[in-house]
């Protein structure tokens, strides 16, 4: 038996830094995806194939039956501190051939979800099996590459477990997520669950006080530019200089939050709107002037950075409207794209070409994408 699963990545269009504080975000899904394949075997060994990391990990069956593995109930098995502590010893992550915390996060993943899906569902019995992950997304650079990931194993195993089917019910999806979240928290400690949401639903969500209040699976059908600045991003640092300035500034800082609350409420407000029409008619401007406000306010919270001035730069000569994505301090920036005409072509070109004679990394992308996708096949 063989099971083709595939998820999109995300990005994050309004309410960064807000959303730490209660505020709305919206998050939408991209047009790159990560792509799984899982392969039924007779023999006894499960392997794992990460082709974007260059990894290869393949464990005996028969050895796997004889570990002391950490016992669980429920039917969402929390991935706390000790199950991925007892994994990580037992199959020895720490050792020198993992050269990197993203190597060693993302086996315990697959470890993790390949134990306890069996245990949960399969009469604690574990399948044979040799698995494949390919992704377009870029690693560490905000695109939801974890959780695409976690989403796509989430369902390929609770597939294999008969746990659901290919049709993806909306009770198989809220499962997938589930599970997909438990697994963002062996890569991110303290998720919000905003990341595996949007992989596994698409479409576009609204995200406010930790919880997915709606979700859109129909939105404009909006052309984007995702840059790659090619400065790494410190999510972590970034948090912590909005707390400081917040703490310094609390009413003036508290008034931007309002202001980005009430960007990613009117985006919303257009998204509905769309959703809701019979002519499906996109006005590209009122998206883009949002995004230009946004973008100052989140330069006046201290999170841009010169790359992403030097990408607003360009994108104004294209008269484009351009902000960062996520925790800023470098990592990605996208740029709104005018509605495709022959004109419009050229300049999309020729920003792209402007853009990589920078340096920056460049996607042409479109926002919105359906969510987790699968199907069998016959091997």
């Amino acid at each position: 038996m063989k099971i083709l699963v595939s998820a999109p990545g995300k990005t994050i269009l309004h309410g960064e830094h807000a959303v730490v504080y209660g505020k709305a975000a919206i998050a939408v899904s991209l047009s790159l995806r990560t792509s799984l394949t899982l392969v039924t075997t007779e023999e006894q060994k499960v392997s794992v194939n990460l082709k974007s990391l260059n990894l290869h990990k393949e464990w005996d069956l028969t050895a796997l039956n004889s570990y002391n593995l950490p016992e669980m109930s429920g039917d969402i098995i929390s991935a706390n501190d000790e199950l991925i502590e007892q994994i990580m010893k037992i199959f020895n992550i720490s050792s020198p051939e993992y050269s990197s915390d993203i190597e060693k996060n993302a086996i315990v993943a697959f470890l993790y979800l390949w134990i306890y899906v069996s245990k949960s569902y399969n009469v604690r019995s574990f399948f044979s099996c040799h698995v494949i992950v390919d992704s377009e997304l870029s690693i560490g650079a905000g695109m939801g590459s974890s959780a695409s990931y976690s989403v796509c194993l989430s369902t390929a195993m609770l597939m294999l477990c008969g746990r659901i089917t290919p049709r993806l019910l909306p009770e198989d999806k809220e499962i997938i997520n589930k599970w997909a979240f438990e697994t963002e928290r062996i890569f991110h400690g303290k998720p919000s669950g905003i990341d595996n949401s949007i992989c596994t639903y698409g479409g576009a969500l609204l995200f406010k006080n930790g919880v997915v209040s709606d979700i859109l699976t129909n939105i404009p059908n909006i052309n984007i530019l995702l840059v790659d600045t090619k400065v790494p991003r410190n999510t972590k640092v970034m948090v912590v200089n909005v707390k400081e300035k917040l703490d310094t500034y609390p009413v003036v800082i508290e008034s931007i939050m309002a202001a980005i609350e009430g960007i990613t409420n009117e985006s919303w407000k257009f998204f509905k709107d769309f959703n809701q029409s019979t002519t499906n008619t996109t006005n590209v401007k009122s998206l883009q002037e949002l995004v230009d406000i946004n973008q100052h306010l989140l330069s006046a919270l201290g999170v841009s950075h010169t790359k992403i001035d030097k990408i607003s730069e360009v994108a104004k000569k294209y008269d484009c409207s351009c902000k960062l994505t996520g925790a800023g301090g470098g990592g990605c920036a996208f740029i709104v794209l005018p509605s495709k005409t022959e004109k419009s072509e050229f300049l999309i070109k020729d920003l792209i070409e402007e853009l990589e004679r920078n340096g920056f990394g460049v996607w042409n992308l479109f926002l919105g994408t359906p969510g987790v996708q699968a199907e069998f096949q016959n091997s």
